[in-house]
């Protein structure tokens, strides 16, 4: 009896310990924790032994986790430098970008970063593998920060992986040679994973070739983009995840086969015990394998014992083994929806399977209860719902579990012995699953599809999952109406989480970081209206040929300007103010065009002749946003918030002399956005507006030498200035006179090659300024 009220203790002291030691105190644990304590107090019975063990669980593990701190540190510097190591991770070549990771002679990681500069390069480094020496000549710089606010801290993960520097080898700085000696057991099989996706990649049609590599080696990155991103937005990305049910089907084949050749029983659970670390490091040892995989190993030493084990018992051996041996990993995304999910479909089973008897009804509590228990989580760092993934999971769960995956490891197991031909299977799979994938595309694509909640704060998590589980409660205890008071409750929860933005009376101001570009979100007080001023856009030099082409490319709009939109919840723009036509201002619109509700577009007057221009404003047309043409003395006013056009005249010949300049006054501040207005503009605006003065002025033309003239500024006055330029840009934005003049005149400068992201908070003629460096002091 003791030990069913304990056992449950364990993976929550441990949890609490681990959390102490790799983040430190801060005002919400210590919430949690006393909320934790006040719960086992209330509950009497065996109070004194709960304490004991939670104690001594919590000190073991915060021991374990300032270990991992402590010996998480690096022996190089920054700067160039030679290196020698063996090739750790199997090189990921997409188009003339090359990543992978190297084991130094001193044992420590280092992340390679590397560009090919001709197809011979990138064929050369394919014949490399894991396990094999390079001497890499190139930089070492520290990973980046995160730059926008919300977005995800690579620089944070790769450190938890024990990765401290990024190494960018020169123009023909990576030698490689194959080793000699004998690979030892795992680079064996690292390589035969390696041959067997390379046999994939070549020989397997594009459309399938992604979803047999992750659902057979756990490795996703063939997979097309917007098949990746329709998976993800839908809800049934966890499908392409080796897990419990890749394990399951495996284990059961070779259990049956091995029995009916003539083993015992006990051989044989002894073989499969023995097969299944291998299978971890084949599937890509990602934790949702990992605990698949270990699970099972735990049941079979069981029923090798010819012992019963609690299911309950097996998952919670395995997180405290799983965080006793890397703590980091308590903070990757995969190991926590796989743990949670597991855990609460474990505990949930028997009921559903007394409660309900027909198949199609168990799926849909089951996928129901999986959604339940990934909500949560997902929303903290997605920040989006999928309204399909209920019936999305319905349809998907039995056509990828019952037809793709067994017919894929059966082409993969006759690709062994037959030549590519003569593969049916494979072949049937190649038809049929881009037919599907056509229909996952097709319903992704729809704005209605998803809604986008903006990331709640961790209290609102902790909550959600605290209703959940009480409903559960309830659930299993058949009490009528069980679900009444929990989904109030998170109806409440999710009402303030969505109505915080609409009870602000602040009005805001952020200047995104799009790199070299520009980008500015105005959100009015009460979020009565939300602005958008510009858009970034992917800068290309040079006319891609076919090798270079990568499966997935980076896309200002799409990674950066959306996710920032969602991070705050916003699920409409009602005026998206395009300065002029230069990628770098429009590029990444039709990104936010796709994702997000735009009523209207504000452009400036003038002739559209640009092929980019024409391109971009058709496709927002068509996803329903008005466009309106502007020009100088347009003026109108939202609440107390008042916007005055004052360029273009509609005349000018030159793009960036077109750019419309924006005159704000929100709160009592005055701001002007002058797009990419160089000199000739500001001294038209000098003499049509001679009483105009501003607190804050976007500096034109990302700080170019021809804009934000001496002149201009001491005509204008302004007290602060923004900036929009990319770090180390090949135009030398902002330039050092603009810089210069800035500081002789003591104006404050923010800007985004320095400072990321900054955010202005104004309320009554104050301002308050937030920079994306200080979020996480």
């Amino acid at each position: 009896m003791i030990i069913i009220h304990l056992f449950p203790l364990l993976p929550i002291a441990a949890t609490f310990g681990l959390l102490l030691a790799l983040r430190g105190p801060s005002f919400t644990y210590s919430v949690i924790l006393v909320f934790f304590l006040l719960i086992c107090f209330l509950n009497r019975l065996f109070f004194k032994e709960k304490l004991l063990v939670f104690t001594f669980v919590f000190l073991v593990y915060y021991g374990v986790g300032f270990l991992a701190i402590e010996n998480n540190v690096t022996d190089y510097v920054p700067g160039e430098q030679v290196m020698y190591g063996e090739i750790k991770t199997i090189p990921k070549i997409d188009g003339d970008a090359l990543s992978m990771q190297i084991k130094t002679d001193t044992k420590e990681t280092i992340h390679v970063q590397a560009y090919f500069k001709s197809e011979e390069e990138q064929k050369w480094m394919r014949t490399f593998s894991v396990g094999d020496f390079c001497k890499i000549n190139g930089t070492l710089g520290a990973p980046l920060p995160p730059t926008n606010f919300g977005q995800f801290n690579y620089k944070k993960y790769l450190f938890e992986q024990g990765v401290h520097w990024i190494l960018r080898p020169k123009q023909t700085g990576i030698e490689c040679i194959q080793r000699k000696e004998p690979y030892s057991v795992y680079m064996k099989m690292q390589r035969w994973r390696h041959k067997q996706l390379t046999w994939i990649e070549r020989d397997v049609r594009s459309d399938f070739r992604g979803i047999m590599s992750a659902l057979l080696f756990g490795e996703r990155v063939l997979i097309e983009e917007d098949v990746m991103y329709a998976y993800q937005k839908l809800g049934v990305i966890h499908l392409l995840a080796v897990s419990g049910l890749h394990v399951g089907m495996i284990v059961a084949a070779l259990f049956y086969l091995l029995i009916r050749v003539g083993l015992t029983r006990e051989r044989t659970i002894e073989l499969l015990i023995a097969l299944l670390p291998i299978y971890i490091i084949i599937a890509g040892a990602a934790p949702s394998v990992i605990r698949a995989s270990l699970m099972t190993i735990v049941v079979l030493l069981f029923m090798r014992a010819k012992g019963k084990i609690p299911p309950l018992f097996a998952i919670v051996v395995v997180y405290m083994l799983f965080i006793l041996i890397r703590p980091f990993v308590l903070f990757h995304l995969g190991f926590q929806l796989s743990f949670l999910v597991s855990f609460g479909l474990m505990v949930s089973a028997p009921s559903i399977q007394k409660r309900y008897t027909q198949k199609m009804v168990q799926l849909l509590a089951v996928t129901v209860l999986s959604q339940l228990f990934s909500a949560p989580v997902l929303l903290f760092h997605m920040h989006e719902i999928s309204l399909l993934s209920i019936p999305m999971n319905m349809v998907y769960i039995p056509f990828i579990s019952l037809f793709v995956l067994p017919l894929t490891f059966l082409s993969f197991l006759i690709s062994f012995f037959l030549p590519l031909p003569f593969n049916i299977p494979l072949h049937f799979l190649e038809k049929i699953v881009p037919m599907i994938h056509s229909v996952l595309l097709a319903v992704a694509e729809h704005k209605g599809s998803s809604f986008i909640v903006g990331k709640p704060n961790f209290y609102i998590v902790f909550m959600l999952y605290f209703c959940i589980f009480y409903g559960l409660m309830k659930w299993e205890q058949k009490n009528k109406g069980w679900w009444k008071t929990p989904t109030l409750f998170i109806f409440l929860l999710l009402t303030v989480h969505f109505s915080m933005p609409y009870m602000d009376s602040r009005g805001k101001i952020t200047m995104i970081d799009v790199g070299q570009g520009d980008s500015f979100l105005l959100e009015l007080p009460y979020r009565k209206e939300v602005y958008l001023i510009d858009t970034g856009g992917t800068m290309s030099f040079s006319q891609e040929e076919k090798w270079r082409e990568r499966n997935k490319s980076f896309e200002v709009g799409k990674d950066i300007v959306v996710p920032t939109l969602k991070a705050l919840g916003i699920r409409k723009i009602n005026n998206l103010v395009l300065t002029h036509g230069h990628l770098d201002h429009i590029g990444g619109s039709k990104a936010v065009a796709q994702s997000i509700k735009i009523e209207q577009v504000l452009y400036g007057k003038g002739q559209v002749e640009g092929e980019l221009e024409i391109t971009l404003l058709n496709e927002i047309a068509n996803s329903g946003a008005n466009i309106l043409f502007i020009e100088e003395g347009i003026n109108w006013s939202s609440g107390e918030t008042q916007f005055v056009v004052l360029s273009p005249i509609g005349t000018e010949q030159n793009l960036n002399a077109r750019s419309i300049v924006l005159y704000v006054e929100m709160q009592g501040i005055s701001i002007l956005f002058t797009g990419d207005l160089e000199e000739e503009g500001e001294n038209r605006l000098i003499k049509d507006y001679p009483a105009l003065q501003v607190d804050i002025l976007k500096a034109g033309h990302h700080g170019s030498r021809t804009s934000t003239s001496s002149h201009f500024l001491s005509h204008l006055k302004p007290k602060a200035v923004f900036i929009s330029a990319g770090r180390n840009n090949r135009f030398g934005h902002p330039h050092e006179e603009v810089v210069n003049r800035l500081e002789e005149d003591n104006i404050s400068v923010w800007r985004s090659d320095l400072h990321g992201a900054v955010q202005l908070t104004l309320k009554d003629r104050k301002i308050k300024m937030k920079k994306i460096k200080d979020e996480g002091k």
